[in-house]
């Protein structure tokens, strides 16, 4: 092996380990926005919007999220983390009623 072929492995690697460690720093805070703006969507257009609700989610994320950071995830896991998120507010309306009222009005 040539010392250029060396540099150049260490570069790949250095490189994989540097989107491997951004995507996976930077999955906690896309989740956390999704709740967020799941939250958000369930506010304001309500029960029985499933299909509406996961539009707006989706859209609004694109519109958050800087460009390189969308390269990071595909469109099926942003979905994925939509559902994810989608389950974690219905378990946390359910166990905390002054949330609930707070973003279903109390219906």
């Amino acid at each position: 092996m040539t010392s250029e072929m060396i540099y150049g492995i260490a570069i790949l690697a250095v490189a994989v380990l540097l989107f491997v460690l951004a995507r996976f720093g930077y999955k906690r805070q896309v989740s956390e926005i999704l709740f967020y703006l799941v939250v958000l969507a369930e506010k304001q257009f309500g029960g029985g919007t499933g299909e509406i609700k996961f539009a707006a989610v989706t859209a609004w994320i694109y519109e958050r999220i800087p460009i390189a950071l969308r390269l990071l995830f595909t469109q099926q896991e942003i979905s994925n983390l939509i559902e994810l998120a989608v389950t974690r507010m219905k378990e946390y309306l359910a166990q905390n009623q002054k949330a609930t009222i707070q973003v279903t009005g109390g219906n």
